[in-house]
């Protein structure tokens, strides 16, 4: 037994182990540093665009089915008032009592808990307070806190009354053209926009869409608008789809 132990190899504590490998890690240079730091930068340039686009035409799906929803609650409310449309919330008449399309004022209480969603004259067949808001209508911000009602992201075109004319009952449905411009996103730049339920298109129409909005017709089709598109139409003096009310000449 000895005898054999003498030929084997001898063994040293010190010594690498055999098919043992070199486990040196090489560290990063601050060159390769900075090179994979603006890979990082140009690939976050990328894609930020396109996930920012992607979430903005999710908002826009949402709210041309929130619009499409409360177009064919006003034609339905219209089906079963002999074809008058619903009151718009114009503050004026808010204050004699009516109800309108979207709340009905509480007199007795303070601040946005005057705005009573459940009283809205759709209210009974949307009974979904999510369907009055533009996901991108973001409900944690100064300038929404400054708003009166904060019920709605979306205004109904006072022409349905005359604008300050106020005329009650509003306008029959049938009196209204179908391309007639209902609703629009109201501009949340401007909280007094938000004092009512209804607005003059000269009041403006919000840019949260890569600068434009979504806008539905008395007809209930939904679509895009941009800025410019809507500014041409505010600033025409002839009736159009915007000025719109059918006892004026001008639709002023």
């Amino acid at each position: 037994m000895s005898a054999r132990l003498a030929f084997l190899p001898s063994m040293s504590l010190t010594s690498p182990s055999i098919g043992a490998v070199d486990r040196q890690v090489k560290a990063f240079t601050l060159v390769e540093m900075l090179v994979v730091i603006a890979i990082i930068g140009i690939l976050a340039a990328l894609l930020l665009p396109v996930l920012s686009r992607a979430k903005n035409q999710g908002a826009e799906t949402v709210d041309i089915n929130n619009l499409k929803q409360i177009s064919i609650a006003i034609q339905m409310y219209a089906t079963d008032s002999h074809d008058y449309l619903p009151a718009p919330n114009w503050k004026s008449q808010d204050r004699s009592g009516y109800p309108g399309w979207l709340y009905t004022l509480d007199s007795s209480a303070d601040g946005s808990a005057q705005f009573v969603l459940q009283k809205g004259l759709i209210w009974p067949t949307l009974k979904d307070p999510r369907l009055y808001f533009c996901p991108m209508d973001y409900t944690n911000t100064a300038l929404f806190q400054e708003r009166d009602q904060q019920l709605s992201s979306y205004a109904v075109n006072g022409a349905i009354i005359g604008f300050n004319r106020t005329n009650y009952p509003a306008e029959k449905l049938s009196a209204l053209r179908p391309g007639d411009v209902a609703f629009w996103e109201t501009d949340e730049a401007e909280p007094e926009f938000f004092n009512d339920g209804a607005n003059f298109p000269s009041e403006g129409v919000s840019a949260r869409h890569q600068n434009g909005a979504i806008q539905a017709t008395f007809g209930a089709a939904v679509s895009y608008t941009r800025l410019g598109a809507w500014y041409v139409q505010v600033y025409d003096t002839n009736k159009n789809s915007l000025w719109c009310y059918p006892e004026s000449p001008d639709g002023r």
